[in-house]
């Protein structure tokens, strides 16, 4: 039987569909499983061993600021290639947009799972109920399979590194030798939009405050999109970082944060990433996205967050005009209390 997943989002959004993509695995030991994932989520999705193929598709109707036009042509020629694939079994994992299950729904598969959105779901042969307001994304992923009469109790998440993942990342540092019992921390100052990321004053004071009162090692990761925001961080700081931004590929910074005591990290596909290799995580989550639906997911991580009347907005940018922004209230000497707390239990 041919299986194939959609998985068109991000990296958060893929990496807390880690225990749904093993227990439909485990449900169809024999059969081949596919996954159609964005390019930047390819590398996750090729380490994955729960498929046996990964196709590329950037689904530009996801993309802020496509015309009406590229997103109907983009949404076409994925139903164009998945009708051409001969597929038995075809889940999409999305509810946000109404062309996620039209795409779904004319994709040609024999049996069509997604979520009912309304007449555009009129073509799927599974409509599934909306998600439960409040249920964590993880707990939404396995409703999708649950309707379908694959279920699971394990939510654990995994992240499938190799060793030449670990000794590349370590080739980009510095050579240094580490003292006995110092700490190492990894954080990611970056954000996808401007709604979730801390302040870069509020950056640079957590950084030195960290060496000044613990003296661990700080290593800054981050994607080169990431750059011109940790330069503003750094700049000027009075005290030694490791700057990897824009050197290691994602596998390479998961093998190098599961090495670490530590990662503080905003709402971002990092901080999930992070959380998967089951280090403790500090994530500063904004108002912008439902914390309990989105938060990343473990036994060790430990979300510092406020929750305004405003939340959650959902906007890229905060759209208050009185000054108020959420992450503020993210203050540095409540971080920095968190960070020792968890050093003290793990060095």
């Amino acid at each position: 039987m041919e299986i194939v997943l959609l998985r068109l989002d991000r990296i958060g959004d893929f990496i807390l569909g880690i225990p749904s993509y093993r227990a439909l695995r485990q449900a169809y030991p024999k059969d081949r499983i596919s996954v159609v994932v964005p390019s930047f989520v390819a590398e996750l999705a090729q380490a994955c061993p729960y498929f046996d193929e990964v196709y590329v598709f950037e689904a530009l109707w996801l993309f802020p600021g496509q015309s009406l036009a590229r997103r109907w042509e983009s949404a076409w020629k994925l139903i164009e290639f998945l009708r051409s694939k001969k597929i038995d079994l075809l889940f999409d994992f999305r509810y946000q947009s109404r062309l996620d299950p039209l795409v779904a729904g004319l994709s040609g598969a024999k049996s069509r799972v997604g979520y009912d959105l309304g007449w555009v779901s009129r073509f799927l042969t599974v409509k599934v109920s909306r998600p439960e307001s409040g249920s964590h994304q993880i707990n939404r992923n396995l409703h999708l399979l649950n309707e379908f009469g694959v279920t699971t109790g394990d939510k654990s998440l995994e992240l499938w590194t190799h060793p030449k993942d670990l000794k590349i990342a370590q080739s980009r540092m510095p050579s240094q030798e580490l003292l006995p019992n110092v700490p190492r921390i990894a954080v990611h100052l970056g954000a996808a939009t401007p709604s979730k990321r801390w302040g870069a004053e509020s950056f640079a004071a957590l950084l030195y405050e960290i060496h000044a009162q613990t003296q661990a090692e700080l290593y800054i990761l981050g994607s080169e999109q990431d750059l011109a925001f940790v330069h503003e961080v750094l700049d000027g700081l009075r005290c030694p970082v490791v700057n990897l931004v824009g050197k290691l590929s994602l596998l390479e910074m998961g093998a190098f944060a599961r090495e670490c005591h530590l990662f503080i990290g905003c709402d971002t596909g990092t901080t999930h990433l992070a959380a998967a290799t089951g280090i403790p995580v500090i994530c500063l989550f904004s108002a912008a996205n439902e914390v309990e639906v989105w938060k990343p997911a473990g036994a060790k991580v430990k979300v510092l967050t406020h929750h305004p009347e405003c939340s959650p907005c959902g906007s890229h940018e905060c759209l208050r005009t009185d000054g108020y922004f959420c992450m503020d209230e993210i203050k540095v000497e409540d971080v920095l209390e968190e960070v020792k707390n968890i050093l003290k239990s793990t060095t």
